[in-house]
């Protein structure tokens, strides 16, 4: 359905205060459509320094160890669960706090360090790795960008040990890509709460989190638009009166073992102490905190990229046709190469976000934008 006059004048003008309220600096990606190539800003090739990789590798090593003889990924596709004991075991080795503060109880890795660990859990299994990254990247990553002292208090301890789950609740029937067209409001009450009503679906670990962000529109009356609304995040539990599971896990071709719900809330009550960030600013909160979770999105496809080379490679040396390995021939060289060479570039592109993020660059939104998509759309090819 095409978009009036009024409502692609209205989306400008979020995009335009969201792209342009900081300072006027490119990210390199934009620049390129300016005919600008800044390599400054992706040369040398990101590194960890030689302490903080020693950290990480082990990291990576438990976290492979606990995947390889804890998460049995076959089954939590065919059973469509993933068990406690692996949600409380990845916990234990500090996976669901990674990225945290140690003074929370994280372990306090910068994003090119955690990417890695993700890694580890794209190749093993995509359900769990999807899990982590909407608890943690998207979940916990709102409370740490944007969550009072208070607020983090309050929440992160739980959620980094895993005592309590995190979701991010954007996407509604038309509010997806499209992240600015939420159509869930909150209204204010007399005494400074928020009345909220809506409906989200497609969200994941929506029926197992014990601490969701919800964004809803409220009002912001302008002089020329009375009825002008903007975007505010909440923080939002689940014994909240109004809140309701409506699916608590929608049907998928893939990632069978995640909780994908479909929420519902009718005149729900949200105390004042629960909005996050400013009011009327949650556009911003929201896409933050998805660059965030597409950089390790990115790092859980490269993962799986690399258990598939791995596997064509090892098949093609063994299996042998004309009496010889398949691998002697043209077509499927080259059809290796072509994987090799995809997987690299998808490695590459997480690094860079990662240390886009860690530099605390400007502007990269494009950038991981642009890793989602290609990394998902290569790791189907």
């Amino acid at each position: 359905m095409a978009l009036t006059p009024a409502q692609l004048q209205k989306q400008k003008k979020e995009a335009e205060e969201l792209l342009f309220s900081g300072p006027e600096t490119l990210g390199f990606a934009k620049a390129l459509f300016f005919g600008h190539c800044n390599t400054s800003l992706i040369f040398p090739y990101p590194s960890l320094s030689p302490e903080t990789k020693t950290i990480v590798d082990q990291a990576v090593a438990k976290t492979r160890k606990f995947a390889n003889e804890r998460i049995d990924a076959a089954a939590i596709d065919r059973d469509a669960d993933i068990p406690r004991s692996v949600i409380d075991g990845l916990a234990g080795i500090g996976v669901l706090g990674m990225a945290a503060p140690t003074e929370f109880g994280g372990q306090g890795f910068n994003q090119q360090g955690y990417v890695q660990v993700m890694e580890v859990l794209g190749g093993h299994c995509s359900s769990t790795a999807v899990f982590v990254n909407a608890h943690h990247s998207i979940g916990i990553r709102s409370l740490l960008l944007f969550g009072t002292k208070e607020q983090q208090a309050k929440w992160l301890p739980d959620l980094i040990s895993g005592k309590k789950l995190a979701a991010f609740a954007l996407t509604e029937k038309e509010a997806g890509s499209d992240a600015g067209n939420v159509q869930t409001r909150a209204t204010p009450a007399e005494d400074g709460s928020w009345i909220l009503n809506g409906e989200k679906r497609y969200i994941t670990n929506a029926a197992i989190a014990q601490v969701l962000t919800v964004m809803a529109r409220t009002p912001a009356p302008t002089p020329d638009n009375p009825n002008e609304t903007k975007i505010t995040a909440f923080l939002v539990t689940p014994e909240m009166a109004g809140f309701e599971i409506v699916e608590g896990r929608m049907p998928k071709c893939g990632i069978q073992g995640t909780a994908t719900g479909r929420l519902r809330f009718t005149n729900m009550r949200v105390p004042k102490e629960n909005v996050l960030g400013k009011v009327g600013r949650g556009l911003q909160v929201a896409l933050t905190v998805l660059n965030f979770g597409r950089t390790t999105f990115g790092a859980s496809c490269t993962g799986a990229a690399k258990v598939c080379l791995q596997a064509a490679v090892k098949h093609a040396k063994e299996r042998k046709q004309f009496q010889q390995p398949i691998a002697e021939f043209e077509l499927v060289k080259k059809k290796i190469a072509f994987i090799a060479a995809h997987t690299f570039a998808m490695e590459a592109a997480t690094m860079q976000c990662a240390a886009f993020i860690d530099r605390g660059a400007d502007d990269y939104m494009l950038e991981t934008a642009i890793l989602k998509v290609f990394a998902t759309r290569e790791l189907r090819a």
